[in-house]
């Protein structure tokens, strides 16, 4: 082998070795993280009001207002991108079965951690049980690691008010 041809041999490997696997595909969930990921896929017309879309969990389904407002994991989560038709999105959770995966839509205004919250968010959409997506699905976020391909959709043509799911008095 020429010199030439072994400084070009050279120069291929170690701008292989540099890429550091950038050519594959770019993991869904987080190395190391503890909690849910998966994608968002959205359709419908993004409502002018739209302030933020973010997921929430739940351990237990809510079953009041104040279930829905304190008993939101993470209490203060994350926005998730929602201009594109799809987004990735991962949140860290305790290990735990959750009830209720879902994406929030909140329209523009202040949140006071009271029932009056509900007059500013929508279920958007939510992760679905696989053999009956009527329903909800749970997610089991096992010790150390995570649940990932928690999938959902959600449409903005569609946005639904909590009274939809929970009892709910607004004063």
């Amino acid at each position: 082998m020429s010199l030439r041809a072994a400084a070009a041999l050279v120069t291929v490997l170690a701008a292989a070795l540099a890429c550091d696997a950038g050519l594959e595909p770019q993991p869904i969930c987080a190395r190391g993280l503890i909690g849910v990921c998966g994608t968002i896929r959205f359709s419908g017309t993004l409502p002018d009001s739209t302030d933020n879309v973010f997921v929430a969990a739940y351990a237990s389904f809510p079953q009041t207002c104040n279930d829905l407002i304190f008993n939101r994991q993470p209490f203060i989560p994350s926005s998730v991108p929602y201009t594109d038709s799809l987004s990735l999105y991962s949140i860290e959770l305790l290990p735990d079965t959750y009830a209720w995966v879902l994406a929030v839509w909140k329209k523009v205004g202040n949140l006071t951690l009271s029932a009056n919250d509900t007059t500013l968010l929508r279920v958007a959409g939510y992760y679905r049980n696989p053999a009956n997506s009527t329903q909800p699905g749970s997610v089991t976020v096992p010790a150390g690691s995570v649940a990932d391909s928690v999938d959902f959709k959600v449409d903005f043509d569609n946005l639904r008010p909590a009274t939809d799911f929970v009892t709910c008095t607004v004063r």
